[in-house]
């Protein structure tokens, strides 16, 4: 009944007649009422899945490219990683902060100093920062 009321209001429809309306009723394919939704749940991984990402990680180094072709968020990458014992976050040491400090005096952006020494532009921010080092405004901001 309640379908028919709407698509008879629908003042967009001319010159519809009553069978029409029936007709239309029984086949309007919207949902009655939406229900509560289902709440999403992480798709479990096979363990040869697990192994597959491992041994991409391994390969390639980078949580976030990993992430990217499992369709998956960093975290669980990384948590998968850990379950593993594979250690995943890599510090830098007191030879590579001086010299990212020494290469940062020079004029060398974060993001070149990143890639010379294997790490993320914002590590390298990071242990600038924790060793006093004022940070230069990005170019163009």
């Amino acid at each position: 009944m309640v379908r028919i009321l709407h698509n008879y209001s629908n003042h967009c429809v001319v010159g519809i007649n009553p069978r029409q309306l029936l007709d239309r009723a029984r086949v309007d394919q919207r949902a009655d009422e939406p229900g509560p939704r289902s709440q999403k749940t992480a798709r479990q991984l096979r363990v040869t899945e697990v192994d597959r990402l491992v041994t991409r990680y391994k390969e390639a180094k980078n949580i976030r490219r990993v992430a990217a072709e499992f369709k998956m968020s960093r975290t669980t990458v990384a948590k998968h990683l850990a379950d593993r014992g594979i250690v995943t976050t890599k510090r830098m040491n007191a030879a590579q902060v001086s010299q990212a400090i020494e290469l940062y005096a020079d004029g060398l952006s974060s993001m070149t100093i990143g890639k010379q020494l294997g790490f993320d532009n914002h590590t390298i921010i990071k242990a600038l920062r924790t060793s006093g080092v004022t940070i230069r405004s990005a170019l163009g901001h």
